[in-house]
């Protein structure tokens, strides 16, 4: 299947559910990469994270994994990331209540702004080896999150995830949890990916309006 586009703002790899029927709607996730794939070579984002388990074997949702340009960092994309989902929802058959994101390192911090400028279209988030400006976490608060970090992460310090963690608790958060791996540096995401429930459990979601 071809599955790499050219888009206005983004290049973006788009995987489709394994067995995919036209007739039925999908969860989809949308995967934000790191800073080393920056770019124009779309391959980069196949290397790493959910892009690279696709390759193995699809999911039963679609993956959105769009490619941020060199110079550029997604906390500064939100919304032209948001334009691009609208119009992936509008063009294939997409749940609308099963939209998730996840992401790893500037990928991480990503996830985070995205999911505080857009906190209505999102099922659920897990931002990984990330950071956020943890005041605005207030909006979140309704939203399932998963916080997974490395204790021994000398690129982006644990500390954020733990603010974020502790932000949301204060904010009476009612499903976030903070996963931090003891013996773990930066590179936390092959094993997150593929050996934990992570990607099962964001399929799983479905999205709860704020109170």
């Amino acid at each position: 299947m071809q599955n790499a586009f050219c888009g206005k703002d983004f290049d973006y790899l788009l995987y489709q559910p394994e067995n995919y029927s036209p007739e039925t709607k999908y969860p989809l996730i949308v995967f934000l990469h790191g800073s080393g794939e920056r770019g124009d070579d779309i391959e980069k984002v196949r290397r790493y994270g959910i892009p690279k388990c696709c390759e193995e074997k699809l999911l039963s949702a679609f993956v959105l994994a769009p490619q941020c340009r060199t110079g550029r960092i997604w906390n500064s994309q939100t919304e032209k990331l948001y334009a691009l989902i609208s119009e992936i929802m509008e063009k294939y058959p997409i749940d609308a209540d099963a939209v998730s994101v996840t992401g790893l390192s500037m990928g991480g911090f990503g996830v985070f702004q995205m999911i505080t400028d857009y906190p209505h279209l999102f099922s659920a988030a897990a931002p990984l080896c990330g950071g956020s400006v943890s005041w605005r976490l207030n909006v979140v608060a309704h939203l399932p999150i998963r916080i997974y970090h490395g204790e021994r992460d000398e690129n982006v310090d644990c500390f954020y995830s733990r603010d974020a963690y502790k932000k949301l608790k204060q904010f009476n958060a009612a499903d976030a949890s903070l996963i931090v791996y003891p013996d773990l540096g930066h590179n936390i995401w092959d094993y997150t990916y593929r050996e934990t429930d992570l990607i099962d459990w964001l399929i799983s979601q479905r999205r709860v309006e704020s109170k």
